[in-house]
């Protein structure tokens, strides 16, 4: 049996000669990119869940292949020949919500030239499935929540190993009855995962994982990493912890089992940086300084980042933190109002947040955060207040979004119970360009316009600050030096059009080295 694990990619043109890029698979949130068509995207996220699950299908001797087309940037047509190419008995595709509609048109097309299996996975799939299993017969299978291990058990069971009915958390038919079986348990123990499949990514037939590239990162090559799955909040916007983990607990790898990846990856990869794309990094502070006292045991083999939100950071845990390697992190702070936080269940508080981005100032690392236009409670006077404060709070870079309601979330049952949920189609759920709330105190054009011009306001505003662009310019020496002349002429041109307030004509900023195997 041959199963594909795949992530296509698509487009929404734009006027003039840009396209709208939608990022698939790996994305906490719908999310999307300007560029231009010719052009690889600027940031692309590694797929860990479809690594996972290939290297589970790899350990059990199945024929598994990849391609993830996001990175490559492929074509409709160019998708569709690898496709076919590969010729799959299963086909596993995790569609986001912004690119469910394409997808399920994708597979139409796909089941008319050839037979094959098609199994949805992922965060809309799973809050979706009686509706998607429904209305669409070329679905055949649906894998609720964490889907890795419930994937390598549905391919057990295609192939004659144990019986479909006794894999927990699948929709499938039997005849023309829809049977979903019980709910899918979460893997308590991380450790008893193999390493994601990087050797077969982006694609059976071009291995360059320099394509997954993060702009926050500050050496390359750099590689993503976990030390956990979930969260312990309950943030009322956040479809991973309320419908990919199903709300349970979150589970940490052992710090041993960490730092053995970490030196894998530097022996074999040469990589210069980790980013932990963590749900919540620091969200138990003894996990973390467990994970930097044995990094600090081995020597600190590789300078690494993290997305360490705010709530479980102290002071004293990033000095830890620095002192184990630590360069950079990543955080939420998604609203500078208390109202508002308190209505999206997010205990945030801002005097501690201010605290450790003054330490991590002192202590030479960079700061990154993420804040959501639009969420419950939201007005304009709330929305000026959290951009005039990101503007004085004295971290290094800023990624504003739209509030986008997932199905399945809190949010998004609210919204549909008060009927403040305005649409046409799935495809206006990315998160960077369109809202789809009403809200009482204004238009959603005026959400959509705020946030649009949000980047290029901050970043003047910040210019005005002669100690910011000093350490700006310290990072961009240290960026000189891992990435070369091209890596800062691609950041300085990216900056001078946020400045102008060109937010459509961003050039890629593309990786430096090829890390193909």
């Amino acid at each position: 049996m041959r199963v594909l694990i795949a992530n296509p990619a698509f487009r929404r043109p734009l006027t003039g000669d840009m396209e709208r890029y939608m990022l698939g698979s790996g994305m906490r949130f719908p999310w999307s990119l300007a560029k231009r068509p010719d052009e690889r995207p600027r940031y692309a996220m590694f797929p860990f869940f479809l690594a996972y699950t290939a290297a589970l299908l790899e350990q059990d001797g199945v024929d598994v292949r990849v391609i993830d087309a996001v990175p490559l940037n492929l074509t409709a047509t160019e998708f569709e020949g690898r496709v076919a190419e590969s010729a799959p008995d299963l086909l596993v595709l995790e569609p986001n919500t912004a690119v469910i509609d394409d997808v399920l048109a994708l597979v139409a097309r796909l089941r008319r030239s050839r037979p094959m299996a098609v199994a949805l996975v992922g965060v809309h799939a799973s809050a979706s499935s009686d509706e998607l299993m429904r209305d669409n017969a070329d679905v055949d299978f649906i894998v609720h929540g964490e889907y890795d291990v419930a994937v390598r058990d549905l391919v057990r069971a295609l192939t004659g190993l144990r019986l479909i009915n006794d894999v927990p958390g699948i929709s499938y038919r039997d005849g023309e009855e829809v049977v979903t079986t019980g709910p899918n348990v979460p893997i308590s123990t991380l450790d008893e995962l193999p390493p994601p499949a990087r050797h077969m990514f982006p694609a059976y037939f071009d291995n360059d994982m320099s394509l997954y590239f993060d702009g926050f990162c500050q050496k390359q090559p750099a590689f993503h990493m976990h030390t956990s799955r979930g969260c312990p909040y309950r943030c009322n916007f956040c479809a991973w912890v309320q419908v990919l983990y199903e709300s349970g607990q979150q589970r940490f790898f052992s710090p041993e089992r960490v730092v053995d990846e970490m030196e894998m990856l530097v022996s074999d990869w040469g990589a210069e940086e980790i980013y932990f794309d963590d749900d919540n990094f620091s969200a138990r502070p003894k996990h973390v300084e467990a994970l930097c006292e044995e990094l600090v045991r081995r020597g600190r083999p590789v300078a690494w980042s993290a997305m360490a939100d705010a709530m479980g950071l102290s002071e004293k845990l990033l000095d830890t933190m620095a002192d184990a390697g630590c360069i950079g992190i990543k955080f939420g702070l998604d609203s500078a109002d208390t109202r508002v936080l308190s209505a999206t269940k997010k205990p945030l508080r801002l005097e501690r947040l201010e605290g450790i981005v003054g330490r991590a100032r002192q202590r030479g690392i960079k700061t990154h955060a993420t804040v959501v236009f639009g969420l419950s409670g939201e007005t304009r006077e709330t929305m000026n207040k959290t951009f005039d404060y990101s503007c004085q709070l004295d971290i290094d870079s800023i990624q504003f979004s739209i509030a986008t309601p997932i199905p399945g979330t809190t949010l998004y049952q609210e919204l549909e119970q008060e009927g403040r949920l305005n649409f046409s189609s799935w495809d206006q759920f990315d998160g960077a360009n369109t809202s789809v709330i009403d809200y009482d105190d204004f238009p959603r054009a005026f959400i959509e316009d705020f946030q649009a011009s949000a980047h290029s306001r901050w970043l003047r505003a910040k210019l005005r600050n002669p100690r910011w662009v000093a350490r700006q310019f310290r990072f961009l020496v240290q960026l000189t030096r891992n990435q070369g002349v091209a890596g800062l002429k691609r950041r300085l041109g990216r900056g001078a059009r946020l400045a102008r307030g060109d937010a459509v004509s961003f050039a890629a900023d593309q990786p430096v080295r090829s890390l193909r195997r």
